[in-house]
C-alpha cells in the first residue's frame, strides 16, 4: 500500500483529489504486455535448448504460457495479448480472436471492430490474465497451428510492421494505454525483418515499419527481443533491431532500471519523432539487453555458452516482471531549507497463502451482502451522524491499581493533538552521521526498507540524494535519522546505510544503488544473555576447536552444488500454488513428494560422505554428553532395566508390530481405511515421515496419495 505524506493528509476537503491521485498512480503501474511470435518456417527448425531437442516456436510457446501464468498470479490486474505474424490465415474483420473476449475486466475496449492485416493473426485479445487465457494459448500445438493458422510460404517484408499496426489498434482501443506500462515481447529468429537491404521492397517496408514505431512511441512502449535460435548459431541482430529497441525503450523514468544506462543524455524515448531510419535515438546504447545481443552475434569461440546468455536475457526480463511496488513516500528533511523526496521499497517479505475471506450472501438470491455498520443512540434509538460521535480514550494501569493512578478518560482528538504531526511530523529528520563501525549486526530490528529518490514528488531530489549517497560511500559513514511513518505511529531511530551498485562480469546488475533504512532498537529493547552467578564461563579446548572447524569444513554446502539462499523455495507454498494452478487449468494435480522436493531438508549425500561421517564422530567424541546435572528420571511402568535405550527399543518394536498387523495394501484396494481410527492411520504416516495433523479424511487422502505414488514399503530405520 502506498502512503502519501503531506501537510493536508487529514484534510477531508481533499479526499476526492487524493482518490484521483491514487487511481492515476494505480493506472501508471499497470502493465499491458503483448507477446509477438514469428511464425515463419525457420521458427520450426529443430534446435538444442537446455539438453532438449525442440523448435524455436515450441520454446517461445512454452515461455509465453509460463509468463501468462506468472502474470495471473503476481499481477492479475494487468493485461496481456498474443499476436502471431507471418501467418497464412489472418484475423476475421470485425471479430474477436479465439479465446479473446475483448478487453477483459475493467479497462475494456472502446470499439467492437477488430482490424485485419495480411499475415497477422491475433491468438489472444488484450485482456486480464486468467485461466481461460492460459488455456487458449496452451491448447495451440504445432499440429493445431499448421491446421488452423499455418505459416506463409515465404516471409512478407511488411509483416512486422503490420503486427505493430495491429498492436497499435489494441492500445488505441484501451482507455488506459497512455498511462500504463506497455511492453512488447518479440520471439523471432529473423535478423532482417524487412528483408535484405538490397531487396527492391526494402525501402518501402522500412518506411512502413518506421511509421508504426513512431506511432507506438506515443504509448511509451518498451520492446524486448528474444532470438531463441541463437542457442545453436550466431544471431546478428543488425542495425535495424537495435534501432527499433532504442526507439521503443519505454518511459523515460524507466531508463535507469537494472543495469541499462544511456550516456550523453540521449535515449530512444526522448526522440519521439526521429523514428528508426537513422542510427537510432542518439546516445550510445550500453544496456545489457543489447550487450547480450551483440555477444550472441559473435563466433562461438569468442562468446560464452549461448544458452547461458539467453537465460540471462530471460532472467533480466523476469526481474522486470516483478515491478517495484512503492511501500511509502517520505520527505527526508536535511535542514529547514532542504528536503529530499524519497520512496521506500520492502525487499524482504514473508510470502503466504491468501487469507480466507468469509463472504455473507443472501439466502434467497445468493448474492453477496454489503455490511453497513451504524451507531444507534441509547436514548431515542435514532442513527447517529459522524459529527455526533465522540471518541474517548481510557488510560489506566495494567495492574488495575487505581490507588496509585486513577482511571483517566481523555478525548481522542486531544490525544492526537498532543502527540500528532504538530510535535513530530511524519518523515525522516537527519540527526547526524556516524561511522559504519558503530553499527552491530543485532541492531537491526526488522527487514530493512530500501530508499530511492522520488523526482516526481520534488524536483532536484535525485541530485541531492546521489550527492549524499556518494559522500556516505566515500567517507564510510551512515546517517542517523528520526523516522515516523505516520501521525498515529511512534517515532523511531533509523540508520541510513548506502549501498553501491554491484555488476557481475557479464555486465548484469546484481545489487542496485540506493540506501537501506535500518530500524534501530531503543535502550529498552536490548537484552543481554543471562549467566549463572558464581560460575566461570567455560572455554573450549584446542582439540574441541579443531573438531568444530573440521565439522564445518566437512558439511560445506558448496561441496555438493552451488547453494544460493535466495533460490530455496517454500515447499508448502509451492505445492499450494501448484494445486491451485492445476485446478484452474483443468489439469491433473501433479504428484509431489515432500522428501524429494523439499529444499529445506538436510542433503543426505552430504552427511553420508566418509569425510562428513568422520567429522561428526570426531565432534561427538570431543564433546561427550555424560548426562551430568540432570535429575533422576522416573521409570516407566513395566520398565525392568536397561535404561532409556531399552525402553525406546521396546516402543519402536511395539509400533513396528502394530504397523505390520494392518494389511495396508488390502485396505487400499478395498477402500477400507475408514475402518481404522486416527491412531492406526498415524502409524503409517509416522513410518513414512508424512504429515500427521488434520482430520481423519485428510489422513486417509494423504495415505492414498502416498501409496498411489508407490510409497508403500519399508519405512526409515
Amino acid at each position: 500500500m502506498t502512503e502519501y505524506y503531506n501537510d493536508n493528509i487529514w484534510d477531508e476537503g481533499n479526499e476526492d483529489e487524493e482518490e484521483d491521485a491514487q487511481k492515476e498512480y494505480r493506472d501508471y503501474y499497470k502493465e499491458k504486455m503483448i507477446f509477438i511470435m514469428d511464425a515463419q518456417e525457420n521458427m520450426f527448425e529443430e534446435i538444442e535448448l537446455c539438453g532438449e531437442t525442440t523448435t524455436s516456436f515450441e520454446a517461445a510457446h512454452r515461455t509465453v504460457v509460463e509468463l501468462l501464468k506468472l502474470k495471473a498470479i503476481q499481477h492479475p490486474d494487468d493485461q496481456v495479448a498474443v499476436v502471431l505474424y507471418n501467418t497464412r490465415e489472418r484475423d476475421k474483420p470485425g471479430g474477436a480472436a479465439n479465446g479473446g473476449g475483448g478487453g477483459g475486466g475493467g479497462d475494456g475496449f472502446t470499439t467492437p471492430y477488430t482490424a485485419a492485416f495480411e499475415g497477422v493473426r491475433t491468438l489472444l485479445e488484450l485482456q486480464q490474465p486468467s485461466a481461460e487465457a492460459v488455456r487458449a494459448v496452451r491448447d495451440l500445438t504445432i499440429d493445431t497451428f499448421r491446421t488452423t493458422i499455418g505459416s506463409l510460404p515465404q516471409r512478407r517484408d511488411s509483416a512486422l510492421a503490420d503486427a505493430l499496426f495491429r498492436i497499435q489498434n489494441c492500445l488505441a482501443a484501451s482507455r488506459s494505454a497512455e498511462t500504463s506500462i506497455n511492453t512488447l515481447v518479440v520471439f523471432t529468429n529473423d535478423p532482417e525483418p524487412c528483408g535484405p537491404c538490397t531487396a527492391p521492397g526494402y525501402k518501402a517496408a522500412l518506411a512502413q515499419l518506421n511509421s508504426r514505431v513512431e506511432a507506438l512511441q506515443g504509448y511509451r512502449v518498451c520492446l524486448r527481443l528474444f532470438p531463441l535460435a541463437a542457442a545453436v548459431r550466431p544471431f546478428n541482430s543488425g542495425s535495424l533491431w537495435r534501432s527499433v529497441m532504442r526507439a521503443l525503450s519505454g518511459p523515460a523514468e524507466e531508463l535507469d532500471g537494472e543495469a541499462g544506462v544511456r550516456s550523453g543524455g540521449g535515449g530512444g524515448g526522448s526522440d519521439a519523432g526521429s523514428g528508426i531510419s537513422g542510427a537510432g535515438a542518439g546516445g550510445e546504447w550500453v544496456g545489457y539487453d543489447e550487450a547480450l545481443l551483440q555477444e550472441l552475434a559473435t563466433d562461438p569461440g569468442q562468446r560464452r555458452d549461448p544458452v547461458t546468455a539467453i537465460t540471462a536475457l530471460f532472467e533480466s526480463f523476469k526481474r522486470r516482471l516483478s515491478r517495484k511496488r512503492t511501500l511509502m513516500k517520505l520527505n527526508w528533511v536535511i535542514s529547514e531549507q532542504l528536503k529530499v523526496a524519497v520512496k521506500g521499497y520492502l525487499l524482504v517479505y514473508d510470502a503466504a497463502k491468501h487469507a480466507k475471506r468469509t463472504v455473507y450472501v443472501n439466502p434467497v438470491t445468493n448474492q453477496p451482502l454489503k455490511v453497513i455498520t451504524s451507531l444507534v443512540s441509547t436514548y431515542d434509538g435514532r442513527l447517529l451522524e459522524k459529527e455526533e460521535i465522540g471518541k474517548m480514550k481510557l488510560f489506566k494501569l495494567k495492574t488495575g491499581d487505581t490507588s496509585r493512578l486513577p482511571e483517566v478518560i481523555v478525548p481522542a482528538s486531544e490525544v492526537s493533538a498532543s502527540g500528532g504531526a504538530g510535535l513530530v511530523p511524519p518523515g525522516l529528520m537527519l540527526l547526524g552521521f556516524k561511522p559504519l563501525s558503530c553499527l552491530l549486526p543485532y541492531h537491526q530490528m526488522q527487514p530493512s526498507i530500501f530508499l530511492r529518490p522520488d523526482e516526481r514528488s520534488a524536483s532536484g531530489s535525485t541530485t541531492a540524494f546521489i550527492s549524499l549517497w556518494r559522500a556516505m560511500l566515500a567517507e564510510g559513514r551512515f546517517a542517523l535519522c528520526r523516522y515516523r511513518k505516520a501521525a498515529n505511529t511512534s517515532p523511531r531511530l533509523v540508520a541510513l546505510i548506502p549501498q553501491d551498485e554491484g555488476i557481475d562480469p557479464y555486465g548484469i546488475q546484481t545489487d542496485p544503488p540506493g540506501i537501506h533504512m535500518i530500524i534501530l532498537p531503543y535502550m529498552d529493547d536490548i537484552r543481554h544473555p543471562e549467566t549463572a552467578a558464581g560460575v566461570a564461563p567455560q572455554q573450549p579446548s584446542d582439540g574441541q576447536m579443531a573438531a568444530s572447524k573440521a565439522l564445518i569444513a566437512a558439511l560445506d554446502l558448496e561441496k555438493v552444488e552451488a547453494f544460493d539462499l535466495t533460490q530455496v523455495c517454500n515447499p508448502w507454498l509451492e505445492r499450494h500454488y501448484a494445486v491451485v494452478e492445476a485446478l484452474a487449468l483443468s489439469e491433473p494435480i501433479p504428484r509431489w513428494s515432500a522428501i524429494a522436493e523439499d529444499g529445506t531438508r538436510p542433503r543426505r549425500e552430504l552427511f553420508e560422505s566418509p569425510e562428513a561421517m568422520e567429522a561428526i564422530e570426531a565432534f561427538r567424541m570431543a564433546f561427550p554428553q555424560d548426562g551430568s546435572g540432570k535429575g533422576t528420571k522416573r521409570k516407566a511402568v513395566g520398565e525392568a532395566g536397561g535404561g532409556p535405550a531399552a525402553v525406546k527399543a521396546q516402543k519402536a518394536e511395539a509400533v513396528a508390530d502394530a504397523y505390520s498387523a494392518i494389511d495396508w495394501e488390502g485396505l487400499y484396494r478395498s477402500n477400507g481405511f475408514t475402518k481404522l481410527n486416527k491412531d492406526d492411520l498415524t502409524l503409517y504416516l509416522r513410518r513414512h515421515q508424512l504429515k500427521v495433523t488434520g482430520k481423519k479424511d485428510e489422513l486417509i487422502q494423504r495415505i492414498r496419495e502416498h501409496m498411489e505414488q508407490g510409497g508403500e514399503g519399508p519405512g526409515p530405520r
